[in-house]
């Protein structure tokens, strides 16, 4: 299963790599350009839940399976491609098959090991973050010999995970799930393609343009009749009444915290490195890998601790605050900081982000009923989706409007006319880019290119701070539900163990529907965990 979950961490490494050469290739426009560089992750996003829905009725077994096929062709139909059209359909099947395989792997945890499922939760996240490393730098070394090259790893490691899920891997469904939720499936995909695009819009557009303000407009309305609808349906695809358990509803804010915290890191770091140090590609990538190591330490241990009893609250609350701690201190960057001063934070954040996430993790495929272990261990993955994408937009907007303002301030502080500016601004551009500053005096390069990256760098320190803001804002929240968990346990209101599909323990709710909603699972499978 964790191979099967390395489809996530693949993809994503080959494509903003490859997709570059692919677009010379295929002669894409602008906005194709755009569109190749998401249309994997819109249709993930958009079909997410809706696989999860189906592994509840077909089998999780069975559709990760398949999923593992689609992705397969789909990353073969890339490679293949002769025009452009062909190679966008080829990365939405990509995205769909991943759906599948990612989601459906988390959710079979559950089945697997259930009796030790904090542990697994966090050995499953550890493993495909060590892949992420080896994988990430194969992916990057065949994508420099082609591009084409590049999208076949993701079918190789398709095939390999198939062929591994085959054996010894149990089914899990839902014996009875109602109608198929076609109106919620629905509205949820159209929310999800509509945030995440606009969101990713908005650094090239503005947060006033169209292109962002109607996909997000339309987006934000399909996710509020999502919600709507889904309380009030019989049979929903989502249960949205779960999240009146407060430990799944501190959980989401906790969710939503770590992934922005890694969006604007990495983004932030790498045009720091990139813009500032001049740092090429390669750099940077290895500059970024001890991120990924502490990753996967703070997930294995999260597990253990988790194992050990270690209450979850506590692993959340330690591991936001270490996140929160993080981005204070980058915010204190300058342009004399050594990479040592950024190698401790990112130990540091890559250790409490994971803590994190394994800890949220476990609650996602343990507290739902059996029925709805599928979408609710997809649910997971779809709130990575909009909140990677939430900080990736925030982050660039903040930082590249205080950058704006920084570089029109030092012009007026140096009464530098219009006619000028065009000059100074093309002289880093050209900085930036590695080209011949021969053309310039180098007394004067220095001047503006030193104005330009102090103001990148309060341009940087500021996004730091107000992510920070943001953070706290998130801990808050969740700090409150797990308050409110506790309170609950004390009063004997709330007990571990999976919940009804109105957010009710099974252990506490009456024998009769405790009954039905408990046992909802296939023959054969393993039972749910901690009763």
């Amino acid at each position: 299963m964790t191979a099967a979950s390395c489809l996530q961490v693949v993809d994503p490494t080959a494509n903003s790599i490859a997709v570059i050469d692919a677009a010379v290739d295929l002669d894409m426009g602008g906005a194709e350009r755009a569109f190749a560089s998401s249309v994997g992750t819109l249709a993930l996003a958009a079909f997410i839940l809706t696989a999860g829905s189906l592994g509840d009725r077909l089998g999780r077994r069975k559709v990760m399976l398949a999923g593992l096929v689609v992705a397969a062709v789909g990353g073969v139909l890339t490679a293949v491609a002769p025009v452009t059209p062909i190679f966008m359909l080829g990365r939405a099947i990509t995205g769909m098959g991943i759906a599948a395989a990612f989601g459906l792997s988390f959710a079979l945890l559950r089945s697997v090991l259930p009796d030790n499922l904090p542990k697994a939760v966090a050995f499953w996240l550890a493993g495909q973050t060590a892949a992420a490393l080896v994988l990430g730098v194969l992916a990057g070394y065949l994508a420099g010999i082609s591009w084409r090259a590049g999208y076949l790893l993701l079918p190789i490691v398709a095939v390999i995970a198939f062929l591994m899920c085959m054996r010894g891997l149990p089914e899990a469904k839902a014996d009875e799930t109602g109608p198929f939720d076609f109106v919620g499936l629905i509205a949820i995909a159209v929310a999800m393609v509509g945030i995440i695009y606009g969101l990713s819009n908005a650094a090239s557009y503005g947060w006033g343009a169209g292109q962002v303000l109607i996909p997000l407009g339309v987006g934000l309305l399909s996710m509020a009749g999502f919600i709507w609808w889904e309380a009030r349906i019989q049979f929903p695809a989502f249960p949205v009444r779960l999240f009146r358990d407060p430990e799944l509803a501190g959980s989401v804010a906790t969710g939503f915290s770590f992934n922005m915290w890694q969006a604007v890191v990495t983004i932030m770091l790498s045009m720091l490195w990139q813009y500032v140090t001049l740092w090429g590609g390669l750099q940077v990538s290895l500059a970024l890998m001890p991120l990924s190591l502490a990753m996967v330490v703070g997930a294995t241990v999260a597990g253990r601790l988790l194992a050990k009893g270690v209450p979850a609250s506590r692993n959340l609350m330690v591991g936001h605050l270490l996140l929160i701690v993080t981005l204070l201190v980058f915010a204190l960057t300058n342009e004399n900081s050594p990479y040592v001063f950024f190698l401790v934070l990112m130990l540091v954040g890559g250790f409490a982000r994971m803590l994190n996430e394994a800890t949220m993790g476990q609650f996602f495929v343990a507290k739902p009923p059996a029925a709805l272990t599928g979408a609710m261990a997809s649910s997971k993955t779809a709130i990575g989706q909009l909140s990677f994408a939430l900080g990736t937009a925030l982050s660039t907007t903040f930082l590249f409007s205080q950058y704006g303002r920084g570089i029109a301030e030092a012009f007026a502080a140096a009464n530098v006319q219009p006619e000028q500016q065009g000059t100074y601004t093309g002289m880093i551009t050209t900085y930036i880019s590695g080209g011949d500053m021969s053309q310039y005096d180098a007394s004067t390069v220095s001047t503006v290119v030193g104005e330009a990256s102090g103001a990148f760098m309060n341009a940087f320190d500021g996004t730091m701070l107000i992510f920070a803001g943001i953070l706290v804002l998130l801990w808050m929240i969740s700090t409150f539900f797990f308050a409110k968990a506790s309170r609950m346990r004390k009063a004997g209101t709330m007990v571990d163990g999976p919940l009804t599909s109105s957010g009710v323990p099974v252990a506490l709710a009456a024998p009769e529907s405790a009954s039905a909603e408990g046992d909802a699972e296939s023959p054969g499978t393993t039972p749910t965990p901690d009763r």
